[in-house]
């Protein structure tokens, strides 16, 4: 069993691996005025999320009720960030570049090939606005069936389809040797099916 010494280490190294794979990602924040590091902001939405949390209230609330065991991995000098702050930093980020980012991270945190994608549309529940003509949000997933994690995600745009998010999706990942499984909806036409065939 690993003593209280080898337990903080393994906790460490995996929080370093984490933000390592983040360390690309950009800020545009203005550097002078940030209080709250985007390390700091990625890990603790990262384990508030690991703990249940849902919503940025959750997390705003975790970060204050644990905030000794975030400072076990970072300083916090300014504490944890309210709920709207948290929400604004959030909208600043590259929803693009914080995909690729975590699909990195996904894949050597599973440390195996995933066999079977099985890849896959869904239309997010309550979504749809009628007052201002809001389309419902569709997004397209990818899910590692042996290692039950979701590898990534894309938003369809309003004006297209799942054909077209589907091989942008692939593109995020690594997917060599693997079978991927696509339903109806991704190949109604002969072609994007060799499209979807070809990349793996």
């Amino acid at each position: 069993m690993m003593d209280s010494d080898g337990t903080q280490f393994a906790e460490i190294s995996e929080t370093t691996s984490f933000l390592h794979y983040f360390s690309g990602l950009p800020d545009h924040r203005q550097a002078g005025k940030v209080d709250y590091p985007l390390p700091e902001v990625l890990l603790l939405i990262l384990l508030a999320v690991l703990a249940g949390a849902e919503a940025f209230t959750d997390i705003a609330r975790f970060g204050e009720r644990k905030i000794e065991l975030l400072r076990r991995f970072r300083p916090y000098v300014n504490g944890t960030s309210s709920h709207d702050h948290l929400g604004d930093i959030f909208a600043t980020l590259d929803a693009r570049a914080f995909q690729l980012c975590f699909v990195a991270w996904v894949a050597a945190l599973t440390n195996t090939p995933a066999e079977v994608i099985a890849v896959d549309g869904k239309t997010s529940r309550r979504s749809y606005q009628k007052k201002g003509s809001k389309e419902a949000i569709h997004m397209v997933s990818a899910f590692a069936a042996r290692q039950r994690i979701v590898l990534g995600q894309v938003k369809v745009s309003e004006k297209s389809n799942e054909i077209v998010a589907i091989p942008a999706l692939l593109d995020m990942m690594s997917i060599e040797g693997a079978v991927v499984t696509i339903d109806a909806m991704g190949c109604r036409s002969w072609s994007a099916c060799a499209t979807s065939v070809w990349r793996c």
